[in-house]
């Protein structure tokens, strides 16, 4: 099996046992399931590679994004302790 196949097929196992476990936990905050993504993408790309070069470009396009979004991500949740102020609240129209 090439290295492409078994990330996007741990992946896919990682993700469903993600939202399986959160979702059996009553857990809704949309921020805790794309952060554990990033980290799990970020830690099956580790597992796997070196990658061709066209794939590893497209791996790093979207870990890139992955790591803006979970920085983001981090950056809310550090206010919100800081401040007390709820940041996403304030997004909301």
């Amino acid at each position: 099996m090439e290295p492409e196949a078994r990330l996007i097929l741990l992946m896919g196992v990682m993700f469903a046992a993600t939202v399986v476990v959160f979702s059996a936990l009553g857990e809704e905050r949309l921020d805790l399931y794309v952060s554990m993504f990033a980290l799990e993408y970020f830690i099956s790309i580790a597992l796997h590679g070196p990658f061709k070069p066209k794939v590893g470009l497209y791996m790093n396009v979207i870990g890139y994004f992955l790591l803006a979004v979970f920085s983001l991500i981090v950056a809310a949740r550090v206010i919100e302790i800081l401040y007390g102020v709820y940041i996403w609240d304030m997004l909301r129209v």
